[in-house]
């Protein structure tokens, strides 16, 4: 009987730890879930340090092919928002920073306005709940989420300028 207990406590308090964690995953129209990280030039850049500005988080992986076609996408994004309150943001989750290092210089991206922030410990993915490579969220000016994008299709930049171009407005 008492093994049964503990048991029992045990599925209780794992429940409890999954509801908790799955209560701060990222969710359309709720608040983006804080993260720090480091760029690219070693500087930690929080969430709030983008408060005001539209946002694209984008989560990507240097073995992902979509990412190797997205990323270029993102650039020019970046590039096009530049000065106008929009921050475009590629959170790479590779554990070996080399792998993404090797594919932004493949792709001409080791400088650009698409600021890089590296989470090889995938604290930050594991927040926003991620299912599958790459995935993007679109925030308002006060850090709510109000698209998300999983995967990537040649749409894609298409919408995303109308999105960002709506949470301007």
């Amino acid at each position: 009987m008492l093994g049964f207990s503990v048991m029992f406590k045990s599925r209780c308090f794992a429940v409890l730890l999954l509801s908790i964690s799955l209560s701060h995953a990222a969710e359309l129209n709720k608040a983006a879930p804080s993260f720090t990280l480091k760029n690219q030039r070693k500087v930690s850049r929080t969430l709030a340090d983008y408060k005001g500005k539209v946002v694209l988080i984008n989560f990507w992986a240097s073995w992902c092919a979509p990412c190797q076609e997205e990323l270029p996408e993102l650039k020019r994004l970046a590039g096009e928002y530049q000065g106008k309150n929009v921050n475009i943001v590629a959170i790479n989750v590779d554990e070996d920073r080399n792998a993404a290092k090797s594919v932004l210089a493949k792709l001409g991206l080791s400088t650009s306005h698409l600021e890089i922030l590296w989470d090889s410990s995938s604290k930050t993915v594991s927040a926003y709940n991620i299912d599958g490579m790459p995935t993007s969220f679109i925030l308002d000016r006060q850090g709510t989420i109000r698209y998300i994008h999983s995967g990537f299709h040649r749409q894609d930049p298409s919408a995303w300028r109308q999105e960002i171009n709506r949470l301007l407005s």
